[in-house]
C-alpha cells in the first residue's frame, strides 16, 4: 500500500471530493439541511479553494444577483423552460466577461480564473430560487438559500483542512473507511438531527414510547418500499389518479382538461370562454407548487381573480404552457397540466378561513385509517393547505371525527384559534364515518398499501376526494401529539388483509381500534380476513 501513496499525493483533489461530498451528504440526509442541488455546493466550495473564500463568495454573489435579477423580469415573459435558462446563461456569461475585463485592465488576478461551473451554478441557483420565491414565498425559499451557504462553507472549511486531507490520503484504510461512513449513516440510522428538533415536543410527550414517531426513512423502507408498488410509484400522475376515482364513481372535483400539448392550449383557451371558476396544476406536482387558483372573472376588465393576482387570458394559458414546458418531477422536463373544477368550502371550514380551501389528510395502510387532520390554510401558506408553508394543522380523532386545537409548523407552536380569523379550531366533522369510508375507497382504488388520501369539503357536492398521495408527509403526528409507527404496527399485526374486506369494514375496524387505543388485544370488530357473508355464499 505504501507504493500507491506518492499517487495519491498527487490526486490530492481527489480527496477533498470525497470529504466535501461525505460532509454534504451528512448535512442533507443526517441534519436535515435542504439545499439547491446535491453536487453544486461541493464544485462551489472548489472554486472558493481556487480563488480563496472572499474572492469566490464575491463571485458567486455576483452572478447570482445579476441573473436572479434578469431572471425575475423574464418572469412576465411567456419564455418555456430551456430558453428561459438559456437566456440566463448569456446573461451570466456577459456578465462574467465584464468582470474578467475589469480585473485584467485593474490588475485583480482573482478575476483572471474562469470558473465554468461555479458560472453555470450561481446562474441555475438563481433560476431555482426566483421560481421558489413565486412557489412558496421569500422566506422558504431564502432558508434554503442560506442552507446552501452554510454547506459551502462547510465543505471549503473540510476539503480545505490540509491536516485532514493528507491524513486521508496517506490511510488507505481511510478511504475504505469513508465508505462505510456513508453506508452506515445512510441505511443504519433511522433519524436526521433535523428530526429530533422537528418532533422534539412530540418525542418528549410520548416519553417512553419515543420511537412511535415516524421518521421519513422508516417510512420510506418499512411502508412506502413494502406496500406501495414500484412499478406503480413510477407511473403514478394526478390525471392517472382521476381517471380511477371517476371510474369507480368515487367523489372528486370535475375534470374540464388535461393540457399537454398545443391543440389542448387551444382547447383551454376555449375552456376560459366558459369557465371562470377552475384550477391548473401540474400532474406531477407537490406541496401546492405551480397551482394556479381561478375564483372567478372582473366583468369590467376581463381579467380572472386568481391566488397570484389578476391575470389575463393569455397569462392564465402561459402559465399552463409553463408547466407543460418545464416540468416539476424532473427540471426542465415535458409535463402536463390538470384543469379541474373549483372547490367551494362548506361553512363548517370555509369559515374558519380568509381564503383558499381547507382540506382532510387521511393516513392509511391497506384501506384503514390510522390519522387524520383538517389543514387549514392562512394568509401566510398564500392560501394552500400546505403546512409547510404555513397552513394550520388541526388534529382530527380517527373515533369520533372531533377536532380540537391546531399547530403551525412553521411558528413551530400550538394555537387554538386561527392565526387569521380568530374561527376555533374546535369542531366536529359531520358523517364522520362517510367521510373515512370515502378515503379508504380512493385508497384502495390506488393500488398502493400507504397513502395520504386528501378530502375536501364541497358546498354543493359534499366530501370530495382531491388526491391520494403515495408519499405522505410525516408533519401529520405533530398535530395529533401521537406517533403513527405504533399504529401502523398495529394495522400489520393483524395479518393478512382479504381482498374482500370493504372499505366499510375497513374504516369499523379502525374506529373501534381507535377507541380501544390502538392497543394488542383491543379488536372487538370482525376479523380481517373474513369476507362478507354475501361473498362467502
Amino acid at each position: 500500500m505504501e507504493a500507491v501513496v506518492p499517487i495519491a499525493e498527487s490526486l490530492t483533489f481527489a480527496f477533498q471530493l470525497m470529504l466535501a461530498g461525505t460532509v454534504i451528504a451528512i448535512l442533507r440526509n443526517e441534519a436535515g439541511v435542504s439545499t439547491f442541488g446535491v453536487f453544486g455546493p461541493v464544485i462551489l466550495a472548489f472554486a472558493w479553494l481556487e480563488v480563496g473564500a472572499g474572492w469566490g463568495f464575491l463571485l458567486l454573489a455576483y452572478v447570482f444577483i445579476v441573473t436572479a435579477t434578469a431572471r425575475s423580469a423574464l418572469s412576465g415573459l411567456d419564455i418555456g423552460t430551456p430558453h428561459r435558462v438559456a437566456s440566463l446563461l448569456v446573461i451570466a456569461s456577459v456578465a462574467v466577461f465584464v468582470l474578467q475585463t475589469v480585473g485584467q485592465l485593474q490588475s485583480i488576478p482573482p478575476f483572471h480564473t474562469v470558473l465554468l461551473f461555479p458560472i453555470i451554478l450561481s446562474t441555475w441557483y438563481a433560476e431555482r430560487f426566483i421560481g421558489s420565491v413565486a412557489e412558496t414565498g421569500w422566506a422558504p425559499a431564502t432558508r434554503r438559500l442560506s442552507f446552501t451557504l452554510l454547506a459551502i462553507v462547510v465543505a471549503f472549511l473540510v476539503a480545505g483542512y490540509d491536516p485532514l486531507v493528507q491524513a486521508v490520503v496517506r490511510t488507505p484504510e481511510a478511504w475504505a473507511g469513508l465508505v462505510a461512513v456513508n453506508v452506515f449513516l445512510g441505511a443504519g440510522t433511522d433519524i436526521r438531527v433535523g428530526e429530533y428538533v422537528r418532533f422534539r415536543v412530540l418525542r418528549d410527550t410520548l416519553a417512553e414510547k419515543r420511537g412511535d414517531v415516524l421518521t421519513m426513512r422508516v417510512r420510506n423502507r418499512d411502508f412506502i418500499s413494502r406496500y406501495n408498488p414500484g412499478a406503480l410509484m413510477d407511473s403514478y400522475d394526478k390525471a392517472r389518479m382521476k381517471q380511477f376515482l371517476h371510474g369507480l364513481d368515487i367523489p372528486t372535483p370535475e375534470t374540464f382538461l388535461i393540457v399537454d400539448g398545443p391543440s389542448t392550449v387551444a382547447d383551454l383557451r376555449d375552456l376560459l370562454e366558459e369557465q371562470s371558476h377552475f384550477v391548473i396544476k401540474p400532474i406531477d406536482g407537490s406541496g401546492g407548487k405551480n397551482v394556479l387558483v381561478v375564483r372567478g372573472r372582473n366583468e369590467t376588465d376581463g381579467r380572472f381573480v386568481t391566488n397570484r393576482g389578476s391575470l389575463t387570458a393569455d397569462e392564465i394559458v402561459s402559465h399552463a404552457r409553463a408547466i407543460c414546458n418545464g416540468g416539476t418531477a424532473d427540471y426542465g422536463a415535458k409535463s402536463k397540466a390538470l384543469v379541474e373544477a373549483l372547490v367551494t368550502p362548506e361553512g363548517l371550514l370555509g369559515d374558519r378561513v380568509n381564503s383558499g380551501v381547507p382540506d382532510l389528510r387521511v393516513i392509511t395502510l391497506h384501506g384503514y385509517p390510522v390519522m387524520a387532520m383538517v389543514r387549514l390554510p392562512t394568509e401566510e401558506s398564500k392560501g394552500t393547505a400546505n403546512i409547510h408553508t404555513g397552513a394550520v394543522a388541526v388534529a382530527v380523532h380517527i373515533a369520533s371525527g372531533e377536532a380540537s386545537g391546531g399547530y403551525q409548523q412553521t411558528r413551530d407552536t400550538f394555537v387554538t384559534e386561527h392565526p387569521d380569523t380568530g374561527a376555533s379550531l374546535s369542531f366536529s366533522i359531520p358523517e364522520w364515518e362517510r367521510v373515512l369510508t370515502t378515503a379508504s375507497r380512493a385508497a384502495i382504488a390506488s393500488g398502493f398499501g400507504y397513502t395520504g388520501v386528501d378530502i375536501v369539503f364541497d358546498a354543493a357536492n359534499g366530501p370530495m376526494v382531491l388526491e391520494v398521495n403515495r408519499r405522505p408527509g410525516l408533519g401529520i403526528q405533530n398535530a395529533n401529539m401521537a406517533g403513527l409507527v405504533g399504529r401502523l404496527r398495529f394495522v400489520e399485526a393483524q395479518g393478512e388483509i382479504s381482498q374482500f374486506t370493504s372499505a366499510s369494514e375497513r374504516v369499523r375496524n379502525a374506529i373501534t381500534w381507535s377507541k380501544n387505543g390502538w392497543e394488542s388485544g383491543a379488536v372487538s370488530a370482525p376479523p380481517l380476513a373474513q369476507p362478507p357473508m354475501e361473498v362467502q355464499q
